[in-house]
Order: structure tokens, then C-alpha cells, then sequence
């Protein structure tokens, strides 16, 4: 009955020194930071991407992000650096798109991407 007790005791111990512990430990590195609640609505709202776009069409086009016109000459790219979240319009019109339509929105996993068109 004693090894019982003893065991039963030795258990318990153990259990509150982990549950003592484990907050320590998660917050003792730089991960913490990734734990905060805000960490991730600050890393999108500073996020810039850069991304290429690419012309296949025989004829030039334009584009509109932020209120700036990009002109993309045929079979050529240009590069866009803007805030995650921005939305990319046809500024021109084409057999597939009408001026003000949108082509695309800007996300992170864009970033160093090359996007085509025509």
C-alpha cells in the first residue's frame, strides 16, 4: 500500500512541476512573439510583395494598383512592389478584359511570383 501511495504521490509531483514549467518555456524564446494575438494582423498590414507581370498578348497593355498605371508591353514583364491586400485592375481594354475589371488581388504567397495575362 505504501509503494501505491508513493507512486500515486511521485505522480501527482511531476504533473504540477510540468504544468509549472510549460509556461515558462513557451514564452521563453523570440517564438512568443508569434504567440500574440496581434502579431499576425501587424505582419500582413506592413507586408510588402513584389511580383512580376507578365504580358502574353501582342499588344500593350495597362494596369492599375494604387492609382498608378503600369504600361506592360507585349511579351514583356513588369514589377510591382504593394501592400498584401491590393487589388490589380485592367486599365485598358482587351479581347478578355474590360477597363476597372479586376485581374487579381496581391496575397503574401505572391510575393517574388511572375503572373501572366493577356
Amino acid at each position: 500500500m505504501l509503494q501505491k501511495t508513493r507512486f500515486l504521490v511521485s505522480s501527482i509531483a511531476v504533473l504540477i512541476l510540468a504544468g509549472a514549467i510549460a509556461p515558462t518555456a513557451a514564452n521563453a524564446g523570440s517564438v512568443g512573439n508569434l504567440m500574440h494575438p496581434y502579431f499576425a494582423a501587424r505582419a500582413t498590414k506592413d507586408a510588402t510583395v513584389a511580383i512580376k507581370l507578365y504580358n502574353k498578348g501582342v499588344i500593350s497593355q495597362d494596369v492599375k494598383v494604387n492609382d498608378k498605371v503600369y504600361t506592360v508591353k507585349p511579351h514583356a514583364s513588369v514589377t510591382i512592389k504593394a501592400p498584401a491586400g491590393t487589388q490589380v485592375y485592367a486599365a485598358t481594354a482587351s479581347a478578355n478584359h474590360q477597363p476597372g475589371d479586376v485581374l487579381f488581388a496581391i496575397t503574401p504567397q505572391l510575393d517574388g511570383e511572375t503572373l501572366s495575362f493577356n
